[in-house]
This record gives C-alpha cells, structure tokens and sequence, in this order.
C-alpha cells in the first residue's frame, strides 16, 4: 500500500474548513483517530498483514474521525485567549 494520505487538494481544503478552531493537540488527535480507519478495516487480519496491505489514510477516515474528536476550546474561549495575546503577548 501506499503511505499517508491519499487526499487532493480539495479535499485538504474541505478538511481545513472542518477544523477550523482546533488546536494543534486536536489535529494530532483527529489524524491519530483518522489513521485508525485503514487498520480498523483490517479486523482480525491485521495480526498477519504486512504494512503494504494497509491503504493510505483519505478524507473518509478524517470525516469519521470528525465524529469522535472535537475542538477541547469553545469559541468563546478562544476569543479571549486571542483578546488577551493582542493584549499582552508578543508579536
């Protein structure tokens, strides 16, 4: 199989707009969670499968993993954290 993911450019772009808040630990999370996809539908197999039988990761598995990581900082959070790095931190 191939490694990484198999993703144009359009669906990077569409991936970029559903995660849009995340922080950088929820990025990781979800590609984590989206790199589970190819070695979850393996099942039992994976137990004798070498890593070319393991398909790229696509925006399938991303979307999935859309549905079990969210973004760990609401909005309204953020805005303050946002408000008070233009307040006080560095630029």
């Amino acid at each position: 199989g191939s490694y990484g993911a198999q993703m144009n450019e359009r669906e990077f772009a569409k991936l970029v707009s559903k995660t849009d808040g995340f922080s950088g630990a929820d990025l990781a999370s979800l590609c984590q969670e989206a790199a589970m996809g190819p070695v979850r539908e393996l099942g039992a197999r994976i137990a004798t499968a070498s890593a070319d039988e393991i398909r790229a990761i696509n925006l399938g598995d991303f979307e999935t993993a859309l549905k079990a990581v969210r973004p760990s900082v609401d909005p309204s959070s953020l805005s303050k954290y946002e408000e008070w790095n233009n307040t006080f931190g560095s630029s």
